[in-house]
């Protein structure tokens, strides 16, 4: 048997194997800081899926101190008798739950009810809201309530803890680690005091809980920032941890501020982020190490567990995309796992934005509730006009449930827009997403026509009950004198255009400019130079913090230049004239000008065929969005008709 579905240890906690769902703070939540019926949903799902112990998201231990807007937390007797029904809940699938025991110290909320939030010192937190110090005879406090928390938790049937000291965040992060601690007491300068508050919370939870009750501490193997805590400072602390009384260790990476891309790695980023620094502490431990960290795909997992370079795995958003990834995998079943891209669209950017999190390729997450899946009890005949994602995720999901699907795809390949999104640096992870839609298909029975562009006389000859349009967008070129001297980033993405060197401007600095930039620098065969003109205040809108941080690194280091605020008015011999807030401004010797100004919807058949047949029109075809949007508005008609 492959270790990954063997049980593992943990004090007087046996998980049934060796993964572990990560915590991801969704959104999800009630006011009152207990499991509703969504997040209960949600969760369940995942243990009917397989997985060994469920790490509920961030549980503030100070009720009155909220990290993000609703959260969890132990407010009464009352909130403790409903986390206990839901524990029972998981525990019959034989998961194990425990919840991440945090205060969340500099990351609260509380400056938007006037009270500022607390740290190890004075700084400004992520939301640009200065910190205050807490002063030393207010620690005890601290520890009381990591103690009082960890008791309820036990109450709550909770099978152990996991203490949050990562990434320089939160209030036991932001002591341990030296880019936020400039104490000068007992509790600041060397590695040693600025982990004396973890020791005595740690020492606290013990005295209280017993030695058998679990608590994993999820730390950073490194702070990959050198002003902070190295590889070599946790080695150190290993054996005093252990001492004090941390059964197992959770090894992620980076800062909150200044490396969130290492926390959630998305494009650019490797597989097993944290991997090295897991094995390096696991060489000093005596007690288990699992790691987090852009974990996706289930073969590297098995083979990293058979290696024996660490004792456990925890994944986050390859469980958002496929609940069942752990039975999928024990079953050998790796085709069939509905695969994460790392895109961060669904998860990181619905949160950003201040709306409960989700998953690209599976927009049921958070929403099993409105998702019972059925056969279809009218059997119907159905053309889907387009292969792209959208297309295709109502091919899927249309012939799952039983109906007859036929894909009409004008291309030589399915993928539609993936296509030109996979061919920039760093992106090839989103081709998973198509091969995955077509192996599904194909099981399924869709049949897909390619290099067949669909016409009504087509549609009518083939006498479907029903027609979905997913037919896309076409690129909008910019209404402005001297257009005709403009390229299309899609041309350049596709290769029908060749810009091998040369002093390069793209109008526009979206995702789509941005990738356009990265595409023509990394294969330019001469000297090349990059302007954004972006008519916008900034750079980057709608691209996620965790991929836009490292694209922003990277466009320094190649020396991109970023214009906005402006917008173009003409474009003449190179020279392209812009109307800023202080008038209009020049630009010259630019020998490419590339559009990336957006899209349009591209829908020619709908007045055609509305009034023969039952007809849906999904994705861009519909409104330009993101592939989150398509496959959402495809999903929700799969599960309609």
């Amino acid at each position: 048997m492959k270790t990954m579905f063997t049980p593992l240890q943990i004090a007087g906690m046996e998980v049934k194997n060796r993964t572990f769902m990560a915590p991801m703070s969704l959104g999800y939540e009630s006011q009152d800081g207990t499991v509703n019926e969504k997040m209960e949903a949600y969760w369940l799902r995942r243990a009917e899926g397989g997985v060994g112990c469920i790490i509920v998201d961030a549980t503030s231990v100070d009720p009155s101190v909220p990290y993000l807007g609703n959260t969890l937390c132990f407010r009464s007797e009352e909130s403790i008798q409903k986390y206990k029904h839901f524990t029972d809940k998981v525990h019959q699938y034989g998961c194990k739950i425990i919840p991440q025991i945090t205060h969340p110290g500099p990351e609260s909320v509380s400056a938007f009810y006037g009270v500022a939030p607390v740290a190890s010192s004075v700084y400004p937190n992520s939301m640009g809201q200065m910190t205050r110090e807490l002063a030393i005879e207010e620690l005890p406090g601290i520890v009381d309530l990591y103690v009082k928390a960890s008791l309820d938790a036990q109450r709550a049937g909770f099978d152990g803890i996991e203490l949050h000291c990562a990434h320089a965040y939160m209030l036991l992060g932001s002591f341990l680690s030296p880019l936020r601690n400039k104490r000068t007491d007992a509790y600041g300068g060397s590695l040693l005091n600025r982990a004396r508050l973890l020791f005595e919370v740690i020492d606290g939870i013990k005295e209280a809980c017993g030695k058998d009750f679990p608590i994993i501490l999820r730390m950073s193997g490194s702070e990959k920032d050198p002003q902070g805590n190295t590889l070599e400072d946790m080695k150190r602390l290993i054996p005093y941890l252990e001492k004090h009384g941390v059964d197992c260790f959770e090894i992620s990476g980076g800062t909150q501020y200044e490396r969130c891309n290492k926390i959630i790695p998305c494009h650019g980023e490797a597989e097993f982020t944290n991997l090295e620094e897991a094995k390096a502490i696991k060489s000093v431990a005596t007690k288990p190490v699992i790691t987090v960290g852009k974990i996706l795909d289930a073969r590297l997992a098995e083979d990293v567990l058979d290696a024996g370079e660490v004792d456990g795995v925890v994944i986050g958003r390859a469980l958002l995309a496929e609940p069942d990834f752990v039975k999928k995998a024990e079953e050998a079943r790796y085709d069939e796992i509905a695969p994460c891209a790392a895109c961060g669209v669904g998860c990181v950017g619905e949160q950003t934005k201040r709306r409960p999190a989700t998953c690209v390729i599976n927009p049921i997450a958070g929403r099993e509730l409105e998702f019972e899946f059925t056969q279809a009890e009218d059997i119907k005949n159905i053309v889907v006009v387009g292969a792209g994602i959208g297309g295709l995720a109502a091919a899927r999901i249309l012939a799952k449930r039983g109906h007859h699907v036929l894909v009409l795809e004008k291309e030589k390949k399915a993928g539609g827009q993936l296509n030109l999104a996979c061919r920039p640096p760093f992106k090839q992870e989103i081709s998973k997403w198509v091969v995955y839609l077509l192996n599904e298909c194909a099981r399924y029975g869709v049949e897909i026509r390619y290099e067949t562009e669909a016409t009504s006389a087509m549609i009518e000859e083939l006498r479907p009950q029903i027609v979905i349009l997913a037919t896309g967008a076409k690129p909008f070129l910019l209404p402005i004198e001297g257009k005709e001297t403009m390229v299309l980033a899609n041309d350049v993405l596709n290769g029908d255009v060749n810009i091998p060197s040369g002093n390069v401007a793209i109008i526009g600095g979206g995702m789509v400019g941005m990738e356009t930039a990265e595409y023509i620098l990394h294969h330019a065969r001469g000297n090349a130079s990059v302007t954004l003109i972006e008519m916008m205040d900034t750079i980057g809108q709608g691209m996620v913090p965790n991929n836009l941080v490292p694209t922003m690194k990277r466009f320094k280091q190649e020396g991109v230049q970023m214009i906005t605020s402006a917008k173009v008015k003409s474009i003449q011999e190179g020279t392209i004239t812009v109307e800023t807030k202080q008038g209009e401004i020049q630009y010259s010797g630019f020998t490419h000008v590339i559009c990336a100004a957006g899209s349009t919807s591209w829908n020619p058949l709908y007045e055609e065929v509305k009034d023969k047949q039952e007809t849906y029109v999904i994705g861009d075809a519909n409104g330009v969005a993101q592939a989150l949007e398509a496959v959402r508005a495809a999903y929700e008609l799969g599960y309609k008709l």
